[in-house]
């Protein structure tokens, strides 16, 4: 059962950044631009979302994380749907230790190797994911109720919110795909994917 959030609030995922064409492990690396096909699948979030609230609505709130990625595809948003920006480092990346900067496979196989029964445990020295988890909670609780609010975040982020939405502990969530530039809506009660 999803919990009631006001509504609407958009949950995006950054665009396709450098690091992620070069399949490098971002975690909270701050640095990492937008590629265009980045700077696209942010407009596509955009168009996804104007398209979702229709002509006479106006966007309130872009809340982003402050990595460059997240950043750099909130700036687009606001400059296509309005709204005040803000910058939130609680919808950061998580946290991944020494898995950032390594390669895809790399980050697979130390992943293949840790210890997901525990939810508690920190993933290579970073964050656990129920530290993950608390932190976005704090984001998606706090949502102004009289505001149109878009949260731009990142994979795991929006996954961690996702699973805290539908109720999910950290332990049993399920694996939901989050691709560069998707967007899902809560609105009373219920999420669904406008673009994924």
């Amino acid at each position: 059962m999803i919990q009631t959030v006001p509504a609407p609030c958009y949950l995006v995922r950054h665009g396709q950044s450098e690091w992620n064409l070069l399949e490098l492990t971002q975690g909270q690396t701050m640095a990492p631009r937008l590629t265009e096909l980045g700077r696209a699948q942010a407009r596509a979030a955009a168009a996804a979302i104007r398209a979702d609230l229709g002509p006479h609505v106006a966007v309130d709130v872009v809340r982003t994380s402050d990595l460059v990625r997240a950043h750099e595809t909130a700036e687009l948003l606001v400059g296509l749907l309005g709204g005040e920006l803000h910058v939130d480092v609680r919808l950061r990346e998580q946290h991944l230790g020494e898995l950032e900067g390594r390669s895809y496979a790399e980050t697979w196989a130390a992943a293949a190797a840790h210890d997901w029964t525990d939810p508690h445990l920190p993933v290579a020295g970073g964050e656990s994911p129920v530290q993950l988890r608390a932190r976005v909670a704090e984001v998606v609780d706090t949502v102004d109720p009289s505001a149109v609010t878009v949260l731009v975040s990142h994979g795991d982020a929006m996954r961690a919110a996702v699973a805290h939405l539908a109720g999910h502990s950290p332990a049993a969530a399920p694996w939901v795909e989050v691709p560069n530039g998707a967007v899902a809506k809560v609105s009373g009660g219920r999420l669904s994917w406008l673009a994924a």
